[in-house]
């Protein structure tokens, strides 16, 4: 049985790190950037070989306004009257189609004004051919369909059979004049991309099929076993893309709990470590007092006993400081110690996964010329 992509990462990762805890979420986001990255950089015979297929036959939505034409206008007129103002969904720029008895006329009108009742219009547009329009038929506002490219890596695009061209959405309206270069035919189609959504010219219509072949960037999560889609050698790319992702975020965590350096005795005033223990008593206790007493005790009482044994505690003091900060010493030695050879290991198993990662980056890529 397959193991799950979480522990596949953990297994590469080792067994040296102190938590081997699998955080779900962080799993997931390294997986699916990782897929991202093979897909971008898979050479054209393994992207074909994992592709898809996206197929509509209809390019158009259409939307009803809920209003019809009041009277019959011909071929060459600029405007036409509806039954009645206010047209759901119509405006400025808006592209209608025309229904009579359910069907779908072959013209399309794109929409200068509107007036009131009056529509003025620019007649046969999208490559249709102006005709007379019947009184009584249904008026509808077009909505293109599109196809969106923003998660997905776009291969090639087809219109019933023929390859399309991409062109820049700044010709979008050249592809629609047969007097421009740039004119788009059934034979000859084209597509252009505008905010991440693909359009296919001419439209597609009725019999027709545009195809949108590519690869959609896949979400991998941390207890899938398989990508289903992409290739095994993607899926081992992208393991071990995670897992060094996995082992970096690891040696920060494993390093942030060393200590920050030696953290010597307190020395001052009355609540220092290595006196709490002495009797209460500012003189006492408080080490900054102590050689001002010495010194009133041979100077001002001439006791040379008192002084000798205030002199003696003193040296204790200290004596006992110095056991205490080289302990402390020996403490931060050791983690030091323990975290340098840690980091050893983590620098090894990080140039390891690097080698695997850049060497099945190479089968993605392919022999390059």
């Amino acid at each position: 049985m397959y193991q799950t992509f979480a522990t596949r990462i953990v297994s590469l990762v080792g067994d040296a790190i102190t938590s081997n805890t699998i955080d779900q979420d962080a799993f997931t986001e390294w997986l699916t950037e990782e897929a991202m990255n093979a897909i971008d950089i898979m050479n054209p015979e393994m992207l074909v070989s994992a592709s898809s297929t996206h197929r509509f036959t209809e390019a158009e939505q259409l939307n009803d306004v809920g209003k019809n034409v009041n009277a019959t206008v011909d071929s060459s007129a600029s405007s036409f009257v509806l039954t009645a103002h206010s047209p759901l969904y119509a405006k400025t720029g808006s592209i209608l189609a025309f229904k009579a008895s359910g069907v779908v006329q072959p013209e399309r009108v794109k929409v200068i004004s509107i007036s009131s009742t009056t529509v003025n219009i620019e007649r046969g547009v999208n490559g249709t051919t102006p005709a007379e329009i019947t009184g009584g038929w249904d008026v509808f506002v077009v909505l293109e369909k599109s196809f969106n490219t923003r998660k997905f890596k776009l291969l090639e695009v087809n219109r019933n059979g023929y390859s399309a061209n991409l062109i820049p959405s700044g010709l979008v309206q050249q592809s629609n004049d047969p007097n421009s270069i740039h004119f788009a035919t059934k034979r000859s189609p084209s597509y252009f991309i505008k905010s991440g959504n693909i359009h296919i010219r001419p439209l597609v219509t009725l019999y027709e099929q545009g195809e949108i072949i590519g690869l959609t960037y896949p979400v991998v999560k941390y207890n899938m076993k398989s990508t289903t889609d992409l290739p095994i050698q993607a899926e081992d790319f992208i393991v071990t893309g995670a897992a060094r992702k996995y082992l970096v975020r690891s040696m920060y965590e494993e390093f942030s709990q060393l200590p920050a350096g030696i953290t010597k005795p307190s020395i001052a005033g009355t609540a220092e470590e290595l006196t709490t223990t002495l009797s209460t008593g500012n003189t006492k206790t408080d080490f900054s007092d102590w050689f001002e007493i010495a010194g009133d005790m041979i100077q001002t009482d001439e006791d040379v006993e008192l002084a000798s044994a205030q002199l003696q505690k003193i040296g204790t003091y200290i004596q006992t400081h110095q056991e205490e900060l080289s302990a402390k010493n020996t403490v931060f030695a050791s983690a030091l110690q323990r975290a340098t050879t840690k980091y050893n290991w983590f620098i090894t198993q990080y140039d390891k996964l690097t080698l695997m990662y850049n060497e099945k980056a190479q089968i993605l890529r392919g022999v390059q010329a």
